[in-house]
């Protein structure tokens, strides 16, 4: 079997490379078509093509071996990318080393790795290897399977192992998400402006649209209460909720939910809010435990009307500092 290198992908190879490769080809083929052939012909050949005697042989050689164009074009020099310079029982030990020291709950630093390997290597009187062979064939390693032994499995899994699962819903509120969230505003009182605490918001998102049915915002912890009238706020009309607001727009959702989708927090458990969601035959599901990603449509609500809300916060600080007499531009 022949130890030629692998063809690179044709595309890969750079202009100049593969002018220089075909320039060779004609050449390099008469004189490997001969069955005899003198010293002479061959430098005759190589001052046609401008190179030397020794190279020329070589090229003849590789073409002998695969008759290719690409075995014409320029190798690269040095050792092959991903190949080892070190002996079979040193790549051995290293190997054997990160399995039984490296990747284990105790989590050891590379160094004490390395200071490990070397001790194996002087008691096999083994010449030790470098800092960098030891981290590369770290870094070479899949890192899940890195950082799963060390004591990571859950991040290993939610970074680098494939979302298993999706929601598919066929139709506007046949399946709705609700959370919470504690906003990042703090509510004051009305009179002395003393801080009280930051209010809960539940927010219900329909899968299917993207719109948002219901919301509750209160002063309390999230409850069974707050789910409750989340729901209630989502399945009723909107029009009595904007004009009790003075809110001039259009919200146009309503009627009974299907499903709705729900983590496994201890206030989305009750047995007030099941019997209250059998009364009117909306279903309720569970996400499976440890799959976050079951819920990434009202994370995904969650998150960017966070950012609103400081956006929001900044705007009225502006707004109150810039209409106060000492922040009046001069000449005023």
């Amino acid at each position: 079997m022949s130890d030629a290198p692998t063809a690179p992908e044709l595309l890969s190879v750079k202009p100049p490379h593969w002018d220089r490769a075909l320039r060779y080809l004609n050449v390099v083929r008469r004189l490997a078509e001969r069955s005899t052939r003198t010293r002479s012909e061959v430098a005759t050949a190589a001052a046609e093509l401008r190179c030397g005697v020794a190279h020329l042989y070589a090229l003849l050689g590789r073409y002998r071996s695969d008759p290719r164009l690409t075995s014409l074009l320029p190798r690269q020099r040095g050792p092959r990318p991903g190949g080892s310079l070190l002996s079979a029982e040193v790549d051995a030990l290293i190997d054997d080393a990160i399995q039984t020291v490296y990747l284990t709950r105790q989590k050891p630093r590379v160094s004490d790795l390395l200071t490990e390997i070397r001790r194996r290597c002087h008691a096999s009187q083994l010449m030790p290897p470098g800092r960098w062979a030891v981290t590369a064939r770290l870094l070479a390693k899949p890192q899940g399977g890195v950082i799963a032994p060390r004591g990571w499995p859950k991040a290993a899994r939610d970074r680098f192992s494939p979302a298993v699962g999706s929601l598919e819903p066929k139709w506007p509120l046949s399946l709705v998400q609700i959370d919470h969230t504690l906003v990042d505003v703090i509510v004051v009182d009305s009179v002395t402006r003393a801080p009280i605490r930051r209010p809960w918001l539940t927010l219900a998102i329909d899968v299917y649209s993207r719109c948002v049915v219901g919301l509750h915002l209160s002063l309390e912890p999230p409850s069974a209460t707050s789910v409750a009238l989340c729901i209630a706020h989502a399945v009723l009309s909107k029009l009595p909720w904007l004009s009790e607001r003075k809110i001039e727009a259009e919200w146009a959702i309503e009627g009974l939910i299907e499903h709705i989708h729900l983590d496994n927090a201890k206030e989305f458990h009750s047995e007030a809010l099941r019997r209250g969601c059998e009364q009117y035959g909306i279903g309720i599901e569970y996400r499976p435990v440890r799959t976050p990603h079951y819920g990434g449509h009202i994370e995904r609500l969650i998150g960017p009307m966070m950012g609103k809300v400081h956006l929001l916060y900044l705007f009225l600080v502006v707004t109150t500092t810039s209409n106060r007499p000492e922040f009046q531009p001069k000449g005023t």
